[in-house]
């Protein structure tokens, strides 16, 4: 058996996630994330893009916990990515630099096609659909794919995320008229520069990410389930979501901490990771959506113990 260990040094989190291999297959026996925001700051300037300070700080602290949990562990393999924030940064070399010296560890930055892919590998490999368009609505970028017969026909990396896009359009508190309008244009911009989004007309969505884990557990309270981490393959209607969007849409920011209980920390950003996914499933006329835990991390894995 070995141990595999991927370090994820996301735009809003950084996630740690150790895994048993034996003979091909692999089991997820520990995960942490810590929110650390590495795309603090990069959705207020339209020029060059820097880690802040502050937010290396949290990533590196992070780091070390998880370190203090796997160090130990026989036959290890240590894996680190890291995607839009590092990949957007103009200091991201001596960020990268400072883990190295750290963990010992070789980050590897995803270009955006890589992340789609590896999202498209993991809902691939734990789903059982055969035709359905995705979305990983990250802090600094959301990915997309359509999938039909099984197989990604296009997908790409839009370098805007919840982090980035609550910054640009000043949706931490109340939304205005005006900020939600300008919003609205801007993603319908970016869509209409992706034209191959109309092949997913119709299909069923699969939604990853941490604001559309939100959405899955609002859901999943609101039937009454106790177990609020088992939401792979959840499904809902498209106008249950929309509906859900819509009531936080009207909240102010302490409102919406108070609605989102035990997922308040995201109560700054869900407006800037779900308006995007509101357009889609307008735009699109998709009739339902599908919740996967798996994403990037578990599209690696399963690409590592094939190979």
């Amino acid at each position: 058996m070995e141990n595999v260990v991927i370090l994820d040094l996301g735009s809003n989190s950084t996630r740690l996630s150790i895994n048993e291999v034996t003979n091909g297959f692999f089991r997820e026996v520990r995960r942490q994330k810590v929110m650390t925001r590495m795309a603090e700051g990069m959705g207020k300037t339209l020029g060059e893009k820097v880690l802040k300070k502050a937010a290396i700080e949290r990533t590196l602290a992070a780091l070390t916990d998880f370190k203090k949990e796997y160090q130990d562990l026989p036959n290890l393999k240590v894996k680190g990515i890291a995607t839009a924030a590092v990949r957007a940064a103009s200091n991201s070399q001596a960020f990268l630099n400072q883990v190295k010296e750290l963990t010992g560890v070789d980050v590897e930055v995803l270009s955006g096609d890589a992340e789609a892919y590896y999202d498209y590998v993991g809902v691939k490999n734990s789903l059982k659909l055969n035709d359905f368009i995705l979305c990983d609505m990250g802090g600094g970028s959301f990915e997309l794919a359509v999938v039909k017969d099984g197989q990604a026909v296009n997908l790409a990396s839009i370098p805007f995320g919840a982090v980035s896009l609550t910054e640009r359009f000043n949706a931490q508190d109340l939304l205005s008229a005006k900020d939600l309008f300008r919003f609205q244009g801007f993603v319908q911009g970016l869509f209409n520069e992706q034209l191959w989004l109309l092949e997913g007309r119709y299909l069923p969505l699969v939604l990853l990410g941490g604001a559309n884990r939100t959405v899955a557990r609002t859901e999943m309270m609101r039937r009454g389930q106790k177990n609020l981490d088992e939401f792979h393959g959840v499904k809902m209607s498209a106008r249950s979501f929309l509906n859900i969007y819509t009531d936080w849409l009207g909240l102010d920011f302490s409102q919406r901490q108070e609605r989102l209980e035990v997922e308040a920390d995201r109560a700054d950003i869900i407006l800037g990771g779900l308006t995007p996914i509101a357009q889609l499933i307008q735009q699109l006329d998709i009739p339902e959506l599908i919740f996967s835990e798996s994403g990037v991390r578990e599209g690696i894995l399963y690409s590592m113990v094939t190979e």
